[in-house]
């Protein structure tokens, strides 16, 4: 029997749907994904394709060490093979993370 696509969630859901009616009524009605989401969303006008350098340059994705312009590069690419891409994507924000373990502290 399939479950509820909800993280940590283990009713079931109604036929044809992902979530059970309890976590589909959490959902905010007649919010779109970009009214929840803004900063996951840009315009983008009259972009017909837009390469992963592109998409960092209109998200303003900047980063002295170049660590964050990297990864995303890479998990952008399209192709084979994508789980050694993300590996080494994952590792170099794991990088990223050890040059800037300072910015998070109080």
């Amino acid at each position: 029997m399939p479950t509820c696509k909800a993280i940590g969630c283990c009713n079931a859901p109604q036929s044809g749907h992902d979530f059970c009616l309890a976590c589909e009524a959490k959902e905010e009605p007649g919010l779109s994904l970009s009214d929840k989401y803004p900063h996951q969303f840009k315009e983008v006008g009259d972009i017909i394709e837009i390469d992963a350098f592109g998409v960092i340059q209109l998200f303003q994705i900047q980063d002295p060490s170049g660590c964050l312009q990297h990864s995303t590069r890479l998990l952008l690419k399209t192709g084979t093979p994508f789980f050694k891409d993300t590996r080494e994507a994952r590792d170099t924000l794991t990088r990223w993370l050890q040059l800037n373990q300072g910015l998070n502290k109080p």
